[in-house]
């Protein structure tokens, strides 16, 4: 018995450990491109290609730039994430995975 829970565990850390290596990889690009002193003067829309690049790069495929929420509002640059990831277990059993984040910066002079 110990055994089977020991090889369900296992399998889940597994599947998981993949959704999240992606994630720390998608937050950063995200950072990287926030440390950028060019990004103060780009439009939401560049920041988007930037980012579409950078995910292309890094082999990024859970999620796009395009469905990230990108603003700039007051000189606050602000970027949100919010997706989630099923990796099937077995039979009809999923592991469903939420990531969610805000990142902002001030990108006045």
């Amino acid at each position: 018995m110990i055994l089977l829970v020991a090889v369900v565990f296992g399998t889940a850390a597994l599947r998981m450990v993949p959704a999240y290596m992606e994630h720390n990889t998608i937050s950063s690009s995200i950072k990287s491109l926030m440390q950028d002193s060019k990004t103060a003067l780009m439009s939401p829309r560049e920041v988007q290609d930037a980012l579409s690049k950078r995910f292309t790069i890094n082999q990024v495929n859970v999620i796009s730039a395009n469905d990230l929420a990108i603003s700039k509002e007051g000189g606050i640059l602000k970027i949100s994430t919010d997706y989630e990831v099923r990796e099937p277990m077995f039979y009809n059993v999923s592991i469903v995975m939420t990531f969610q984040d805000e990142f902002s910066k001030d990108v006045r002079q």
